[in-house]
């Protein structure tokens, strides 16, 4: 246990404010993966609302005469909202500096007195870029699954639950029977897809290609990748830039959501839609911006600090933030499950 004053600790890193931004926000809230797949707006330290409104139908009518009156029916810019509430976050990790002494690691010490102090090593740099990879990954993790009734998943409300609770959207997801849910073969993943696409909200299917995401399952990706090999890919793009390989379904990039694995390995019976909705394989088409994370840390208050301590012979990872999730409007997601 760490005896807290008692212990001469020398804090090498406290990030805050510019650091902040560079060692944590960035790489974690504003990495490919969250910034080209999401909406993230920050400074959200408790609860931030965010409007909605519906289109405007049926308002250009013809003219009958000179008049100051509305028209009728009355045609008005309803506006409602839906609220972030972003619940409080901590991680807290340790290393005890002496586990690597006898592997080529022991070449990243100091010598001397200092031996056990990792300070300014590439050692500690390796382990803070570590726990910000998995902070990243919780954080997807998180978003989506987020549910206060299932362990490690407390404290944010993610999508799945969200949309779980919303009687719109469990009634407009297309369901598949497979032979194998476990392992859904090529034909079924694309006839999975074609479904999920075709039977898709209106709006949803007017926003542009480039504006919207499928997310899907590892073995769903897989399998479609399966469908293409071989063919001449009418139906998707793919391209290979930087050893990051683009899939496309009618021009919407696909993304395999390793973190879906987790959610369902962690939830008995394995369920997408946390309302209730079991299956095993699946996926969610949906317009980026209709999906928002919001977060307190560009804020000063939103830091964490990594420091040794003398007393303990320990490296400590200290980190406090909010996050919190939403979605605009069902209209703009559709999902689809493999039953």
């Amino acid at each position: 246990m760490a005896t807290g004053n008692v212990a001469n600790k020398g804090t090498f890193a406290t990030y805050g404010g510019a650091n902040l931004n560079e060692i944590f926000y960035e790489p974690v809230f504003r990495s490919d993966d969250i910034m080209s797949n999401y909406r993230v707006i920050p400074n959200v330290k408790h609860k931030m609302n965010v409007y909605t409104s519906a289109a405007l139908k049926n308002i250009v009518q013809p003219y009958t005469a000179c008049s100051a009156t509305s028209q009728d029916p009355v045609q008005k810019f309803d506006i409602d909202n839906k609220t972030i509430t972003a619940g409080r976050c901590r991680v807290a990790l340790e290393q005890c500096t002496d586990e690597f002494f006898g592997t080529y690691i022991e070449e990243m010490y100091r010598n001397g007195a200092d031996v056990m102090n990792i300070e300014g090593t590439q050692l500690a740099d390796a382990i803070v870029n570590r726990a910000v990879k998995g902070i990243a990954s919780d954080v997807v993790r998180l978003a989506w699954g987020g549910d206060d009734s299932t362990a490690n998943y407390q404290g944010v409300t993610g999508w799945m639950k969200l949309m779980g609770d919303d009687a719109t959207v469990l009634a407009a997801r297309t369901e598949k029977s497979a032979v194998a849910p476990t392992a859904p073969t090529a034909g079924e993943s694309l006839d999975l897809l074609r479904q999920m696409y075709d039977n898709a909200p209106a709006a949803l299917q007017q926003v542009a290609s480039s504006d919207k995401k499928i997310f899907v399952t590892p073995k769903t990706y897989n399998a479609y990748l399966s469908n293409l090999e071989g063919t001449s890919a009418d139906l998707a793009i793919t391209n290979q830039q930087d050893g990051v390989l683009t899939v496309k379904f009618r021009g919407v990039e696909l993304v395999a959501m390793y973190e879906w694995d987790t959610i369902l390995a962690d939830t008995d019976p394995a369920m997408f839609l946390r309302g209730g909705v079991n299956g095993t394989e699946g996926a969610c088409y949906c317009a980026v911006e209709n999906l928002i994370i919001g977060s307190d840390v560009t804020d000063p208050e939103g830091s964490f600090k990594v420091f040794y301590d003398d007393l303990e012979e320990k490296m400590f990872f200290r980190g406090y933030f909010k996050l919190g999730v939403q979605y605009l409007y069902d209209s703009l997601v559709q999902w689809g499950l493999v039953i």
